[in-house]
């Protein structure tokens, strides 16, 4: 049935005194017949390949009856049909498309349970990771990836959760609970942590320190009063102490060879559109999978790319001093990381350094100026 579909068959209806021996004359020429239904006497009606058309022209020259193509079924007259109504078929095919687009295009983005400074760190950290309104986007978010990312860069943010519905990204936000602060507190600026003063800047208010000056966690820096909270700056120094441990490690670097194998997922299968050869070296594999959307509904096939990237081990051989140097960067990355936005490291003095096994474990302090006003 699946060669004759893909052949083409067409469906013969034979009428006359002789109709009932006519099949038997073309299974005897070689012809092939199926769905044979003899619904008179004299009127049989079956279906033939339309490769053995000869053979039915040739035994219906001898024939005293009627022969008569009714209509033709299978991919080649399927085609055709197509191919006369090309008009039709492209607005299909188009509209398909464009629904797709639309499906995958982000329109809104909602968040909930942040505060409006949270909300616009947030929504400027989706923008970074092509998560924004107006973006079309068919690859599928990394969610936990993305939380430990939001967890990281965005303050007072404890737990964060994205879902898709349909064109609409839903973002559920939870804060760290802050102390409510009474009438009074909200006028004047403390401490948020234990600092040397390095600078002042006083919008409103009074001034309760002094440049050079040590103050605790806690102390009242700017006074304020009840028409005009405090409002301004205080740059301090703080110091932060960080253990970090370098060594002589192998290295996996690219060769920049690569191959890109293609699978398209239908359900829980996977078949392979392009897939060249393997690589000989040992290689790192990234996925990315393509999902389509149509309206709210995810359609039940995907687009699945694995690119391998060829790498090679490299024995790395650094002195003391260059494993010294960068454990220092190192742990300044992971300090600026930690850090306000408008804070900046001042400088570092190595505490405690030690050297075993062929690897360098430091003890950091840094200094480093940021507003402690809160």
């Amino acid at each position: 049935m699946a060669n004759l579909f893909l052949s083409g068959a067409v469906t013969v209806v034979v009428s006359g005194p002789e109709a009932s021996l006519f099949p038997g004359r073309l299974h005897e020429c070689g012809a092939v017949l199926v769905h044979i239904h003899y619904e008179k006497e004299d009127i049989i009606r079956f279906q033939m390949p339309v490769r053995h058309l000869g053979l039915l022209r040739k035994e219906a020259r001898h024939f005293k009856g009627k022969v008569r193509l009714e209509k033709g079924t299978g991919l080649p007259f399927l085609l055709r049909r197509m191919i006369e109504n090309y008009t039709f078929l492209l607005c299909s095919i188009c509209f398909f498309f464009i629904i797709v687009l639309l499906s995958a295009m982000i329109i809104r983005i909602d968040v909930t349970g942040a505060d409006v400074q949270t909300e616009k760190q947030i929504r400027a950290f989706l923008k970074k990771e092509g998560i924004r309104e107006g973006a079309i986007r068919f690859e599928r978010v990394n969610e936990q990836e993305l939380s430990q990312n939001i967890l990281l860069h965005v303050p007072n943010v404890t737990r964060f959760s994205l879902k898709k519905s349909g064109v609409v990204y839903k973002a559920d936000v939870s804060l760290s609970k802050q102390q409510k602060e009474t009438a009074s507190d909200r006028r004047h600026l403390y401490a948020s942590k234990a600092g040397v003063i390095h600078d002042l800047f006083v919008e409103y208010g009074e001034t309760k320190a002094r440049r050079g000056e040590f103050v605790e966690k806690g102390e009242r820096l700017i006074k304020g009063s009840k028409k005009h909270p405090a409002r301004g700056t205080v740059t301090a120094e703080t110091w932060y102490k960080v253990t970090v441990t370098a060594g002589n490690d192998k290295l996996l670097t690219r060769s920049g060879k690569k191959r890109l194998n293609v699978y398209v997922s239908l359900g829980d299968k996977e078949y392979v559109l392009w897939k060249p050869s393997s690589l000989r070296k040992p290689f790192q594999s990234e996925e990315h999978r393509y999902e389509l959307h149509f309206f709210s509904y995810t359609l039940p096939f995907s687009i699945l790319t694995v690119t391998d990237y060829e790498v090679e081990k490299i024995n790395t051989v650094e002195t003391e001093e260059e494993m010294q140097r960068r454990a220092i960067q190192t742990a300044r990355t992971a300090m600026m990381m930690r850090l306000p936005e408008k804070a900046r490291i001042q400088g570092e003095n190595v505490l405690q350094k030690r050297v075993d096994n062929g690897k360098v474990k430091m003890i950091i302090h840094f200094q480093v100026l940021e507003n402690i006003a809160n």
